[in-house]
């Protein structure tokens, strides 16, 4: 959801697997919530700025609260990390295999880089043409 901020105010300091964490008392409209940080002075949530978030309901004992969380926008993607994980991959792979094609003597040692970058080339060409 979004909405204007209308009250942020620091709460409380406690301790969780997480280490320490900071709650804090966010209000908008006519509503209130919870939100858990790791920095007493959080930057999420600014009075009279909207922001979007996620309301969950949660239960302690009797009451009934609201947790709120920000919704980040594509900030954390894993995909430059999945990236870099396959390039690592096309890297061990092609030296391997320019290893093998030495040791069976098909390639000269002296010609290992350039044999395991154009195996490796091949590989990201191959991915691409499937949609990887």
């Amino acid at each position: 959801m979004k909405a204007k901020i209308t009250k942020a105010e620091f709460k409380k300091e406690y301790e969780s697997k997480f280490g320490t964490m900071y709650s804090h008392l966010i209000g908008w409209g006519d509503q209130i919530g919870f939100y858990s940080s790791k920095k007493k002075d959080q930057t999420f949530f600014k009075i009279g700025e909207e922001c979007e978030f996620t309301i969950e309901k949660k239960m302690s004992g009797s009451n009934t609260w609201n947790q709120v969380k920000p919704v980040y926008q594509g900030k954390f993607s894993n995909y430059n990390k999945d990236v870099k994980r396959e390039q690592s991959k096309y890297s061990g792979f092609g030296v391997s295999y320019v290893k093998d094609l030495i040791v069976a003597g098909k390639i000269e040692m002296k010609d290992w880089e350039k044999a395991s970058d154009k195996i490796i080339k091949f590989m990201v060409k191959i991915d691409k043409e499937i949609g990887l």
